[in-house]
């Protein structure tokens, strides 16, 4: 049989822990002729060098692009974007892969989306349906799900959203948040072990904490919520671990006002990157997550600890009820983190949820849905019809 040849694409830290047993998946499959795609802050020193990262997991076929400018303007960000098609669009054309697979809602997968729709190869879009109302990853998502072919989505919720997007129910299929699947297979580090590589006792209550760009407000909105983010968190007798926030418009200026913020504090700590098993290791022994990442709403439930989730970036995300929403004012902030941080009644009350996100079995069910279209006809694939009527009984379900 011959091997059909696939992309996957990856452009950050984040995103590349969530395809990272996928692309080990895909890659130990005699019927996949896989290549993984990274460019982004993969490549960018100034954000960790995570390439280094996916070498470490035997990653083969890495093809390197490297669009990303250094600086965070709309302006380079944007030009970053061209750049990547002119440099995919040469590796399409030397190599012409069979499929093309991406995830979530970045708007680095643009490079990735046009340039697969015009050299006509089918997408796999893995978690479409998703909501995050507060950023540009909101229309990249949609725009990526109207782009693609097939729908990997991680909850029924999301299946039903793609249906209502006019998406054919035969091209969904529900597998899972893959991000479940780390917390699963990863060995991950004691506490003995984060404190001998690096130098943090987890034995002092700690908070996690990552805060993104608002992409749909502006800039110096977003500095005064991070500012009350970090004069709240000060005020608690608590140990705080941060990580920088994804490349986007005004992220640049965040990281530095965190810097600035923290050279005094002797209890904070900034990382340019902890790497997936490092980051899942200290949510593990955290008193909470804190911010406004999607790991507080997805990942974090499985360890049965709180999140704050702090304003509009994650707006319309489905949440599970250890999330506590709050605005961005000091007020609201506070009042937060004295209910995931002593609120007993609370707390119990979660120690038992269900991560609605799946059963960590998610590059299993990837490649189950994939093996269901292999040998569909690619004029089928590619040609799509607006079909507004929701047929659940069509969705494939594998958990």
């Amino acid at each position: 049989m011959t091997k059909k040849k696939i992309f996957i694409f990856t452009a950050t830290r984040a995103e590349y822990g969530l395809l990272r047993w996928i692309v080990k998946t895909l890659q130990e499959d005699p019927s996949f002729e896989t290549y993984l795609i990274v460019g982004g802050t993969h490549l960018s020193l100034a954000d960790g060098y995570t390439l280094e990262e996916i070498k470490e997991d035997g990653v083969k076929n890495i093809i390197q692009l490297p669009f990303l400018n250094a600086s965070r303007t709309s302006e380079a960000l944007s030009s970053s974007i061209g750049t990547g098609i002119i440099q995919l669009s040469k590796v399409f054309d030397l190599l012409k892969p069979d499929f093309s697979l991406v995830l979530g809602d970045r708007y680095e997968l643009f490079i990735f989306a046009i340039t697969s729709m015009m050299f006509k190869t089918p997408i796999i879009h893995i978690a479409g349906g998703e909501r995050t109302e507060g950023v540009i990853d909101e229309q990249v998502r949609h725009a990526i799900t109207k782009m693609a072919h097939i729908h990997m989505v991680t909850t029924e919720f999301y299946a039903e959203n793609v249906s209502k997007m006019g998406e054919e129910d035969w091209r969904i299929h529900i597998v899972g948040s893959p991000g479940l699947e780390n917390i699963k297979k990863l060995k991950l580090y004691s506490k003995e072990e984060i404190y001998n590589l690096l130098g943090i006792n987890l034995d002092y209550p700690t908070v996690l904490c990552t805060y993104h760009p608002v992409t749909l407000e502006n800039e110096e909105n977003t500095i005064s919520q991070v500012k009350n983010l970090l004069e709240s968190l000060s005020q608690y007798d608590i140990q705080v671990i941060l990580t920088k926030p994804n490349a986007e418009v005004g992220s640049d200026k965040i990281t530095d006002f965190i810097k600035n913020f923290i050279k005094d504090k002797k209890n904070m700590y900034l990382f340019d990157s902890l790497g997936s098993k490092m980051y899942l290791s200290i949510m593990q022994y955290a008193k909470a997550v804190v911010g406004n990442s999607s790991s507080g709403i997805i990942e974090a439930p499985s360890f049965n600890i709180p999140t704050l989730n702090i304003g509009d970036r994650q707006k319309g995300r489905f949440r599970p009820e250890s999330v506590v929403d709050v605005g961005y004012s000091l007020e609201d902030i506070k009042k937060g983190l004295e209910k995931v941080l002593f609120d007993k009644e609370f707390l119990d009350r979660i120690k038992n949820i269900k991560n609605p996100y799946g059963d960590g079995n998610t590059s299993q069910y990837v490649l189950e849905a994939l093996n269901k279209i292999l040998d569909l006809p690619r004029e089928k694939l590619l040609k799509k019809t607006l079909d507004f009527e929701v047929k659940k009984d069509e969705w494939h379900r594998y958990f």
